[in-house]
């Protein structure tokens, strides 16, 4: 790959490497960020207008790296991208006959028996799986993509946004089963599931902005990905996917109630499966918080970015 100069603003080719599998892009790259510039100080990165301008302005980018990064997911394998149906379908085969079965916990609203409670499940399932899959990778997402940081000015920022919006599009994919068994059990679907991707914006700003926060310092700590493994774990077991918050004991419901992921999961339920508005004030708390999570993640990425090129 040829070198390039401060002011370059084209990138003929990207080469991105995942194992042994090399993928060519024709892409477009912005001009390298300079001191008084948007990225430059912490007011300027905390602007949604030049946060949102910035990503427009790296648009064609962006979509090269959703593409590239949703496709080196299943490079090689014989299913392909059907994995990402077939992988949530085994682990929601498991989660159903250990919690339906042999645990039977009360769940209103899951009169299908065994069907009614994996579509409970499973809406479940798939938000999570956003979350865990892309805060999992992003201790160890810059190290996978040394030479962006080395070899080319390049902006490193995009690369968490390509990880969470592949995620959202493979959820999205998954997301289609609970539609579709919703019409199988019941022969109809609910009109308000066409509110259902709304749950998806709180959702990846909360995503997004966790793996802006925990990228860097992945590069510096490298034991992160194993601790993250484990909040990651507990935080599932925290949030009200297995169980219904209404069976949690009085004095812990409130404190799981403050997990952001609680009102995403309660959307995706009470849309797609209830036939319910959603709880619009939780909805809309949710996404304020979960926007200024991103705006910091943001905010501390693109200031300690021109650090990476020293430790990795």
């Amino acid at each position: 790959m040829r070198g390039v100069s401060d002011a370059l603003t084209c990138v003929n080719s990207i080469e991105y490497a995942t194992g042994s599998m090399y993928t060519q892009s024709k892409v477009m790259v912005v001009r390298r960020p300079r001191a008084g510039s948007l990225w430059a100080g912490l007011a300027a990165n905390l602007g949604p207008v030049a946060f949102a301008r910035a990503f427009w302005r790296r648009r064609e980018l962006l979509a090269a790296f959703t593409r590239i990064e949703f496709a080196s997911r299943y490079h090689g394998a014989q299913l392909g991208a059907l994995w990402s149906l077939v992988s949530p379908l085994a682990t929601l085969a498991v989660y159903t006959f250990v919690f339906s079965v042999v645990f039977k916990p009360s769940w209103a609203g899951a009169d299908g028996g065994v069907a009614g409670y994996a579509l409970i499940l499973f809406a479940g399932l798939t938000a999570f799986e956003v979350f865990s899959g892309s805060v999992n990778r992003a201790p160890r997402l810059l190290s996978e993509n040394v030479n962006f940081i080395k070899k080319v000015q390049f902006p490193l920022e995009i690369l968490p946004v390509g990880l969470v919006l592949a995620a959202c599009l493979e959820s999205l994919a998954a997301l289609s089963l609970v539609v579709l068994g919703v019409l199988v059990t019941t022969g109809a679907l609910h009109p308000t599931a066409l509110l259902a991707p709304l749950a998806y914006i709180p959702l990846a700003m909360l995503t997004l902005g966790l793996c802006w926060l925990l990228a860097p310092v992945g590069v510096f700590l490298k034991d992160l990905g194993n601790i993250i493994g484990v909040v990651v774990q507990l935080l599932f077991f925290a949030t009200p996917i297995l169980y219904p918050l209404s069976a949690v004991p009085e004095p812990y419901r409130d404190l799981l109630a403050l997990n952001p992921l609680h009102p995403v999961v309660d959307h995706l339920r009470r849309t797609i499966i209830y036939g319910q508005m959603p709880d619009w004030p939780a909805l809309g708390l949710t996404t304020v918080i979960c926007a200024v999570v991103m705006l910091a993640g943001y905010s501390f990425f693109t200031n300690v970015k021109r650090l990476f090129a020293d430790v990795v």
